[in-house]
């Protein structure tokens, strides 16, 4: 009789711009010992943390979020648990890597985490007085361009909720 080997799970955090993913990413990493990918600390380690000073910075930041992720993958398919902090600001690729996911045979546990938006822009922006290691430098015009392109997940989605 064969063992049947234990599906890796892949702890996807989702969240607007100081919502605390990467706090509740670190706190899983902790409680799992899933090993986490943070590409926002990726680019701030190679970049630097103010956004306005990269040139093509939507280029750079695509591209490192497919590395973390393809290497993410690489760990899921040697049996590895994962936690994938990238925020999935939209709802096509929240499904598109679920859907990535499910095709390895791979547990997907996807965690929203929530806070109010007025919060949020108080923490992003009472940061940029910080010399932060994980964070980015977001004055409030950019937080206020951002959220126009946040897709908060709906109910037809399934998340565990963060408050």
């Amino acid at each position: 009789m064969k063992d049947k080997k234990r599906k890796p799970t892949a702890y996807l955090i989702c969240g607007f711009i100081g919502a605390g993913k990467t706090t509740f990413a670190k706190k899983l990493e902790k409680e799992t010992s899933a090993i986490r990918f943070t590409k926002d600390e990726w680019i701030i380690k190679i970049f630097g943390n103010n956004p306005r000073q990269i040139q093509n910075f939507k280029k750079y930041d695509d591209r490192i979020c497919d590395l973390s992720t393809e290497i993410a993958f690489q760990c899921l398919d040697k049996g590895l648990d994962t936690i994938i902090d990238d925020g999935f600001w939209f709802k096509s690729q929240r499904k598109q890597i679920i859907k990535e996911l499910e095709n390895m045979g791979v547990e997907v546990k996807m965690y929203f985490v929530s806070c109010p938006i007025d919060v949020m822009k108080k923490r992003t922006i009472g940061r940029n007085d910080l010399d932060s290691k994980s964070a980015f430098k977001i004055d409030e015009k950019m937080f206020n361009k951002y959220l126009l392109y946040w897709e908060q997940p709906q109910e037809d989605e399934d998340f565990i909720l963060i408050n």
